[in-house]
C-alpha cells in the first residue's frame, strides 16, 4: 500500500513539475516582441496621428510598441535610444528631434542588427533601413503654387519658420521660395516682407507674430511650415484685432485645429501629410525585415496635397 501511495505522489510532483514547465515555456511563447517608437514631440497633437498609427499597426501585427516622447529636446533621444536597446528592441521606428545628435546614437543600434526605419524626417547615418519622409520641399512648392492662383496679383509675405537647421524647415521653407521669393522666381509678384522663427510650437509662434504685426501694418499672407504654429498665428492675429485685415494663414500638416480654424475662416488651407499611411507603412517594412529579410525602398518621399476642408 505504502508503494503504491509512494508512486501516486510520484506521480503526481512529475505532473505538477511538468505543468509548470509548460506554463514557463508557454509564457515565453507569448511573450512579444517589441519595436521602439521614438517621437520627437508629443506635444504637437498633430504627431499622435503618427503614434497611433504606429501603435495600431504594430499590434495588429503581434508586437508590443515602446513610445518615447522627444518632448522637442535634441539630448533626450540618444538616452531614450539606449534605453530601447537595454529592452531589447527588434527594431526602432524613429522620428529624429535632431538629426545629428540622434544620427550618433543610432548608429550603436544599427551595429547590433537592430533595423531601424525613420518618419518624417531623415537621418545622415548608413545603413539605416529606409527614411520615409513626406516630400516636404514638394509640399513647399504645392503651397507657393496655391497662393499664386489664390492671389495672382501677389502679397507682401511673412514666413513663420519652424527648428532651424531641420529638414522640415529647410524643405518646407525652400520650396515654398522657390515659388513665391523673387529672388527665387523672377515671374513672382510677391515680397518676402519678414521671417521669424516659430520652433514649430504654438507659444513661440505666438510671440514671434505679435512682434511682426507690430512692425508690419500691411501683411497679406503668413507661411507656416506647420499647423501648431499657424495656431499660434491665428492667435496673435485676433489679440493685435487684426482680424479684420484678412491676412491668408498657411499651415502644413493637416492637422484637426487647422481644420477647425479653417471651418471658422481664420486660416485659408493647410498642406496635408499623410501620417496615417506613414505609420503604418513604417512597421510594414519593420516586419517584413524582421519575419523575411525584404529590405524596402531605401528612400520613401510621401506625396502632400492641399486642404481647405470645412
Amino acid at each position: 500500500m505504502k508503494k503504491v501511495i509512494l508512486l501516486l505522489l510520484s506521480i503526481t510532483l512529475l505532473l505538477i513539475v511538468g505543468g509548470c514547465g509548460q506554463q514557463a515555456s508557454t509564457s515565453k511563447v507569448q511573450e512579444k516582441p517589441k519595436i521602439a517608437l521614438m517621437m520627437a514631440d508629443l506635444g504637437n497633437p498633430f504627431f499622435h496621428v503618427l503614434r497611433d498609427a504606429v501603435v495600431e499597426r504594430g499590434q495588429n501585427l503581434g508586437y508590443e510598441v515602446i513610445v518615447y516622447d522627444g518632448q522637442n529636446v535634441a539630448s533626450n533621444q540618444p538616452s531614450q535610444v539606449e534605453d530601447a536597446i537595454q529592452k531589447g528592441v527588434k527594431a526602432i521606428i524613429l522620428n529624429p528631434a535632431d538629426e545629428s545628435s540622434t544620427a550618433n546614437a543610432i548608429k550603436g543600434a544599427i551595429k547590433q542588427g537592430i533595423p531601424v526605419v525613420t518618419v518624417d524626417r531623415s537621418v545622415n547615418v548608413n545603413g539605416v533601413l529606409s527614411y520615409l519622409v513626406t516630400d516636404n520641399t514638394k509640399g513647399g512648392e504645392i503651397a507657393g503654387k496655391w497662393l499664386e492662383k489664390k492671389s495672382p496679383k501677389g502679397g507682401k509675405v511673412i514666413i513663420m519658420e519652424g527648428i532651424m537647421g531641420t529638414a522640415p524647415q529647410r524643405e518646407r521653407g525652400a520650396g515654398f521660395r522657390s515659388v513665391i521669393d523673387p529672388a527665387k522666381n523672377p515671374n513672382s509678384k510677391f515680397e518676402i516682407l519678414d521671417t521669424a522663427v516659430g520652433q514649430f510650437s504654438m507659444a513661440p509662434a505666438e510671440a514671434a507674430m505679435s512682434d511682426l504685426l507690430a512692425k508690419h501694418n500691411d501683411i497679406n499672407v503668413v507661411y507656416c511650415e506647420n499647423d501648431t504654429m499657424a495656431v499660434g498665428v491665428v492667435r496673435a492675429i485676433e489679440t493685435a484685432g487684426r482680424s479684420g485685415d484678412g491676412i491668408i494663414v498657411i499651415g502644413f500638416d493637416g492637422s484637426q485645429e487647422a481644420y477647425d480654424l479653417i471651418k471658422q475662416g481664420k486660416m485659408a488651407v493647410t498642406a496635408v501629410q499623410d501620417f496615417k499611411f506613414i505609420g503604418s507603412e513604417s512597421v510594414n517594412y519593420v516586419n517584413e525585415f524582421l519575419k523575411n529579410g525584404t529590405k524596402p525602398k531605401p528612400h520613401v518621399l510621401v506625396n502632400v496635397h492641399m486642404s481647405d476642408e470645412k
